[in-house]
């Protein structure tokens, strides 16, 4: 069966096109799939944050005089001294890479004394140092039940976002 002129024109024009628009749909096709991976990034992003906040938001309440719990966190504190500090101001913090990068605060609570986080910074866009919070809570409550002492979750905290410390990181407060 003999193919004609206008076959092997019109296969010639289809090859001359892919070769022709094939970068074009190259650079297409990538552009749509990194806008996609950008939006499921921005998602996964919010929802992360979302539990983040809910982390620090958590307080801990020892039903304890102020020295017993003071006694208590600086156990809890010693056992990571790379991890956690005690500060000048009375305070305590939780380092990342700075000793101060998250700082805790112990306050009255009509049950005995609430640890709360007051202050915490981003790394790299996002708040690096929940794990910490969590393992220094669950030391705090060891420590006390240690000495017969009772914790217990207090009110839940709410923050908000500062400025820009550098090109994209943040100290958020506590929303008081």
């Amino acid at each position: 069966m003999p193919v004609d002129n206008p076959t092997y024109i019109l296969l010639g024009l289809l090859v001359l096109a892919i070769i022709v628009g094939a970068p074009f749909l190259r650079r297409w096709a990538n552009g749509k799939a990194s806008a996609a991976g950008e939006r499921a990034g921005r998602r996964f992003t919010a929802t992360q944050l979302v539990k983040v906040l809910t982390e620090f938001g958590t307080t801990l309440v020892v039903h304890a005089p102020e020295n017993t719990t003071r006694e208590i966190i600086g156990e809890a504190v010693a056992a990571k001294p790379k991890d956690f500090s005690v500060r000048d101001d009375g305070g305590y913090g939780i380092r990342f890479v700075e000793h101060d990068d998250t700082t805790l605060r112990l306050v009255p609570d009509p049950s005995g004394s609430r640890v709360q986080i007051e202050t915490f910074r981003e790394y790299m866009g996002f708040p690096q140092t929940a794990p910490f919070w969590t393992d220094l809570r669950e030391r705090i409550a060891a420590a006390a039940a240690a000495r017969g002492v009772t914790v217990t979750e207090g009110p839940h905290l709410e923050f908000l976002r500062g400025g820009l410390l550098d090109a994209k990181n943040a100290r958020w407060t506590l929303d008081r």
